[in-house]
């Protein structure tokens, strides 16, 4: 099955203050004007049902938020690997070899980590999370402005 074009998973959970940052990076981005074909999917945690649709992708995008102060953003390769999972949630190393073992395909694809320095309980995020989040969608933007 051919390509159909850039996946963006923005993740996280909005109930957990900061850790929804990739939520606020997904509304950036649907306002942005886009130079290319994505699919924008924004979810609580990747989960190995996402595995067709990432092997139908030409390329993966993983928005998630990590905690710390700075850098706002990093941006890393990321390859098939071992899964780490727990529960329902897999990693995107996981999501990407699930892809590959089910359905023989798994795109380029980047992680995109987001500055999320609390994750306490409770909705809204700080101003250094909202700050990176402007960063990340611009990065995000950026990436797909290449493709």
């Amino acid at each position: 099955m051919a390509p159909t074009g850039t996946l963006v998973i923005c993740v996280g959970n909005v109930a957990r203050g900061d850790d929804g940052v990739a939520h606020r990076v997904a509304e950036l981005l649907s306002a942005a004007a886009l130079p290319v074909q994505i699919r924008l999917v924004t979810a609580t945690g990747l989960d190995i049902a996402m595995a067709q649709d990432v092997s139908r992708a030409s390329h993966l995008i993983v928005v998630d938020a990590e905690r710390r102060d700075a850098p706002r953003v990093v941006v890393s390769a990321l390859a098939p690997g071992t899964a780490a999972h727990s529960g329902h949630a897999i990693d995107a190393p996981g999501l990407l070899a699930v892809a590959a073992s089910l359905y023989a395909a798994a795109p380029p694809a980047t992680l995109v980590s987001v500055a999320a320095p609390e994750m306490a309980h409770g909705e809204g995020l700080s101003a250094k999370a909202k700050a990176a989040s402007e960063e990340a969608a611009r990065v995000v933007a950026a990436l797909l402005r290449q493709e």
